[in-house]
């Protein structure tokens, strides 16, 4: 029988998900990273210090599990979950590489869809959440655009008024504000993680968000070349056989819905005597819209 920690005895389903680690067939790494704030109430630095020490002596312990002959992967997992119930949630370092453990053991099990939440957990807890970078690159964007034309505006004001070249315009505001660095692929074992565990799920929509995860972390990671030779020809490989069976899946899920829609449609007008078949999308080729054509004889030859 399984080993299980002390503290999920009363709570066997504690809360967590996923994140990063090494190259995937090695257990989870020392990947640092830092952000997220966190809701629970302060602690001493004592009961911080003991709450580390325990949540790392499961951690080891699950390690353990995972590197173990033969291995063992649900046990490993409920050490980790045991581990982030004891981690202070502020000390994200921590918790992203736990989350990244669980992302890994469920990989190891092919649960792909569990793996997939994991991965994402740790990504939002190392403060690389895909919607927030989005948004803030475009605030940041915005920012941009407008003091491009504040100083615009302003050398055009002191041409006209002094006839001077006033060059320290072009230098104003140059240093970003603290904080505002936002850089993708930062906990890229987590995302490499998601992108497999994504891809292997087979939808059009995993599919779809595995392949923007490869692109990020070979278009967009700073760390790319850092990332373990092994690891970046997977990415490789992966840019170029996602795409035409993403697009296979694409096409046969569009088609099975269109089937389905047509059944409905059949069911609803068959009280009328009529079928989808009375009704034909006809192309204007000049202003490239549809228009809906109703045939009553269409099923009559």
């Amino acid at each position: 029988m399984s080993e299980i920690p002390p503290n999920l005895l009363l709570n066997p389903r504690a809360n967590v998900l996923s994140s990063s680690s090494s190259p995937l067939s090695t257990v989870p790494s020392t990947n640092t990273t830092t952000t997220t704030t966190t809701t629970s109430p302060e602690l001493s630095p004592e009961d911080e210090e003991s709450r580390l020490s325990a949540a790392l002596k499961d951690k080891a312990t699950g390690n353990t599990h995972f590197t173990s002959t033969p291995p063992d992967y649900e046990t490993a997992i409920s050490y980790y979950r045991s581990a982030l119930q004891s981690c202070p949630e502020r000390l994200t370092e921590h918790t992203t590489i736990l989350h990244a453990n669980i992302a890994a053991a469920f990989i190891k099990l092919s649960r792909w869809k569990e793996a997939e939440e994991a991965a994402t957990e740790s990504l939002k807890v190392s403060g690389e959440d895909d919607d927030v970078l989005r948004e803030r690159e475009a605030i940041k964007r915005q920012k941009e655009e407008n003091e491009r034309k504040e100083r615009e505006g302003k050398s055009i004001e002191a041409a006209k008024g002094a006839g001077v070249n006033d060059t320290s315009n072009g230098r104003i505001e140059e240093v970003d504000d603290e904080g505002e660095d936002i850089e993708w692929g930062k906990n890229w074992k987590a995302r490499l993680r998601r992108a497999k565990a994504r891809e292997m799920q087979g939808t059009w929509q995993s599919l779809s968000g595995s392949l923007d995860d490869y692109k990020i972390l070979s278009t967009r990671s700073l760390r790319f070349q850092s990332i373990p030779s092994i690891d970046r020809k997977s990415i490789e490989n992966a840019l170029v056989r996602i795409p035409p069976i993403l697009e296979e899946k694409k096409q046969r899920e569009v088609a099975e819905m269109m089937g389905k829609l047509k059944g409905l449609g059949d069911t609803i007008l068959k009280p009328f005597g009529l079928s989808t078949s009375n009704f034909q999308m006809v192309k204007d080729e000049k202003s490239g819209g549809y228009s809906l054509n109703f045939s009553q004889n269409s099923d009559k030859k």
